[in-house]
């Protein structure tokens, strides 16, 4: 029913219309050979590599038809002196009655081969796995496999992944949304076992506890979600240029969801393609998600706009308010803008408490908001609002700062945990921490004298983040991060 109501495939489609029914392009021997075929298209090419090998011996005429004269001595001297046994049961013939039967390609044995039969066969069947030649600047079949590495052996498969549902119903196809439903799980996978591989950390292996990883759950499940995100996959799949193959129905806006779905049904595709084989789909999900997990670190901050929303949860019991518009550009380029309204502290620096930030040009709704949150967050912090330690009665010690902070972070004044990654150069080391988006270094010649002063940088810097920096304070920051802290 639905292919009876098709649309007219549209004008200017960067896809070609389907060989609907397997009716298309004709396909000679020389361009099917070139081609990746299934087991039966495969079969097909046997049977015609068979008879070749048939009129070889003589068994057959040039025209395929069946050579009466033939005689056993004939295919000897055809094959050689030096034929092995092998070579002789190839070509050997089954007789019924003294009638010539073929090993293979039977259903097109009548007296001879009938290689129109055979051919319509290989035509329809290589249809009914290929999407038609068009423009190569912009071949769907082309691009994808150069973008994922992969060559579809059903590239109907591959159209299907960019479809949607509305555009598969308005035109008779099947759209990408079981095949989303493996891609989705398949990433999932691909992403945790990789974690796996990289994070498990026989180093602490005790009897006790046989398996360990060097993150906790929750941080897991963060580092994870970075890469099956909407956002992350939407925004790598407009990095890849494949989200201009996306068949949109009418009235349908392009979107992040759809990106997502694509990238997703995209992998289900090269499933159901490859029957599975997990050796292509762990390499094709690594070349779509551009998998970096070397700073694993990087991936559990919070972003700007986690920062701010909850920091805003936490003063006010409520959201800031983001206004998303899209505004399409000249050549078709869309960009977004984002209208950040929020509200800071009552204070005593003349500062409004309702505030409001735009932010312009961004080329997706995330990054729009993203950006706009970056400026809140800097805003905040520039101007002492961002922290409250009015009431902690901090002053910064550089021999007591690892304790001290971690204080901070147990009585709520924190909203994250400080996270601290360690570097050894030549003699001395060097410690990295980070907190709420707050960061720090220090270096010394030992590890824990290190760790103090990137936790003492960190704590004057949370300060003067809550407007209670001083110069003193400053000067010790800076006298810090000169050189190896000499203790003792």
């Amino acid at each position: 029913m639905r292919v009876k109501n098709r649309k007219p495939w549209p004008a200017g489609c960067l896809w070609p219309e389907p060989y609907w029914d397997g009716e298309g392009d004709f396909w000679d021997l020389d361009l099917a050979e070139m081609l990746d075929l299934d087991e039966e298209g495969q079969e097909l090419l046997d049977i015609k590599e068979y008879m070749d090998a048939l009129v070889e011996i003589g068994r057959l005429n040039p025209d395929y038809s069946l050579n009466e004269d033939y005689e056993d001595d004939d295919r000897e001297d055809a094959k050689g002196d030096e034929a092995s046994e092998d070579d002789a049961d190839e070509f050997e013939d089954d007789e019924d009655d003294g009638e010539f039967i073929p090993k293979i390609g039977t259903d097109y044995w009548d007296e001879g081969f009938d290689i129109e039969c055979w051919e319509a066969d290989l035509t329809y069947h290589i249809n009914q796995l290929k999407i038609g030649s068009c423009d190569s600047a912009t071949d769907p079949v082309s691009f994808v496999r150069q973008v994922t590495g992969y060559s579809f052996i059903n590239e109907n498969l591959l159209r299907q992944a960019f479809t949607r549902r509305a555009f598969g119903i308005e035109y008779g196809l099947g759209d990408c949304e079981e095949l989303e439903f493996y891609g989705d799980s398949i990433l999932q996978t691909v992403v945790t076992l990789e974690m796996f591989k990289q994070f498990s950390d026989p180093d602490f292996y005790t009897v006790e506890q046989p398996f360990r990883t060097r993150f906790p759950v929750g941080e897991l499940t963060t580092m994870r979600s970075k890469f099956i995100s909407r956002d992350y996959l939407a925004a790598r799949a407009s990095e890849l240029g494949l989200d201009k193959y996306i068949l949109y129905g009418s009235g349908e806006e392009p979107s992040d969801s759809a990106r997502e779905d694509m990238m997703e049904a995209l992998l289900g595709a090269v499933a159901a393609d490859s029957n599975w084989d997990w050796s292509w789909l762990a390499d094709v999900a690594d070349r779509l998600l551009r998998l970096q997990l070397d700073k694993p670190d990087e991936l559990v901050k919070k972003s700007a706009y986690e920062l701010l929303n909850s920091w805003h949860q936490k003063h006010f019991g409520s959201m800031p308010g983001y206004t998303v518009d899209r505004h399409r550009q000249r050549h078709g380029e869309e960009l977004y803008s984002c209208v950040l309204r929020y509200q800071v502290p009552e204070n005593d620096k003349g500062i409004r408490t309702a505030q409001m930030i735009v932010e312009d040009g961004a080329p997706t709704r995330s990054s729009a908001r993203e950006a706009a949150a970056e400026k809140a967050v800097h805003f905040l912090r520039n101007h002492g609002l961002w922290i409250r330690l009015d009431d902690a009665h901090l002053v910064p010690e550089l021999e007591n700062s690892i304790n001290q902070l971690q204080e901070l972070y147990q009585k709520k004044y924190l909203e994250t945990a400080p996270v601290y990654t360690f570097e050894e150069r030549a003699e001395e080391w060097i410690c990295d921490c980070s907190v709420d988006g707050i960061k720090g270094w220090g270096r010394a010649a030992g590890k824990k004298a290190a760790k103090k002063k990137a936790a003492f940088v960190v704590l004057v810097r949370l300060m003067e983040s809550a407007g209670l920096g001083t110069e003193e304070m400053k000067k010790a920051m800076w006298g810090t991060m000169e050189g190896p802290m000499k203790f003792g």
